[in-house]
């Protein structure tokens, strides 16, 4: 019963997220990976915000077939108590037109088992993807690593016309994903040489910071207030957003 029950209502809040996108129409980033994906998605509303364009970033782990219609409808979540989610399914429809979306919605996708990608893009059709890394850590439901590498050719292979992918070059399986017959614009960044955005050096100093960036035959200097060498992947994914957009 409670399968059933779950299946009813992903499906419902399903179509209402789709709803809200139909009648909104949101520039729409989708954030997948294995790790880092919170401080990444959390980097880009940042830079789009700084740039004066108007942005909600879905909330903190609401990434799954579940979470990703509520944060797009602005609902909470009911969790495991289905008397709790009646006056969300209730709200769900005046949400969907009423709630106003930014410019931006700024999504992040968890993928745990086969179907998971499917099922997210089933709602939502990204204008760009931006892939974190790959590794083994969500292994435990997948029969290999190319089923799960499957999941995310299925995201690369949906991004919209005139859209890009912003991939972690410093990851072989993101740079072998991408060698496989992306159409969309592929955009590169990571340490390596071969990013498109690269960090040349940085330096921290307490939680402090800086960072010195190549991109398109410029440098910029940069600092930020958080330390470790994945918020810089971070700030490198949203400075490309950034200038995707215009910012």
């Amino acid at each position: 019963m409670k399968t059933i029950l779950k299946f009813a209502l992903r499906s419902y809040l399903k179509a209402m997220a789709r709803l809200a996108l139909f009648i909104h129409r949101p520039k729409i980033i989708v954030v997948a990976g294995s790790a880092n994906k919170i401080f990444i998605k959390e980097r880009i509303a940042l830079e789009l915000i700084s740039a004066g364009k108007t942005v909600k970033a879905s909330e903190r782990n609401f990434n799954t077939e579940i979470g990703l219609p509520v944060a797009i409808l602005s609902l909470p979540s009911g969790y495991g108590s289905y008397q709790a989610w009646l006056p969300i399914i209730l709200r769900a429809p005046l949400a969907a037109i009423k709630n106003p979306l930014p410019e931006f919605l700024v999504l992040e996708f968890g993928i745990s088992k086969p179907g998971d990608m499917k099922f997210l893009l089933s709602i939502v059709k990204p204008d760009v993807a931006v892939i974190s890394d790959i590794t083994q850590r969500y292994m435990d439901n997948f029969s290999s690593v190319e089923k799960l590498l499957d999941e995310y050719r299925q995201l690369l292979k949906k991004i919209r016309l005139g859209g890009a992918a912003v991939l972690n070059s410093d990851n072989e399986k993101v740079r072998n994903l991408a060698a496989e017959g992306v159409k969309a614009r592929k955009i590169f960044f990571g340490f390596n040489e071969g990013a498109d955005w690269k960090i040349e050096s940085s330096e921290s100093r307490l939680n402090r910071q800086t960072a010195k960036i190549s991109a398109q035959g410029q440098e910029m200097d940069c600092a930020i207030d958080r330390p470790g060498r994945h918020q810089l992947y971070a700030l490198l994914a949203g400075k490309i957003i950034a200038k995707i957009y215009g910012a």
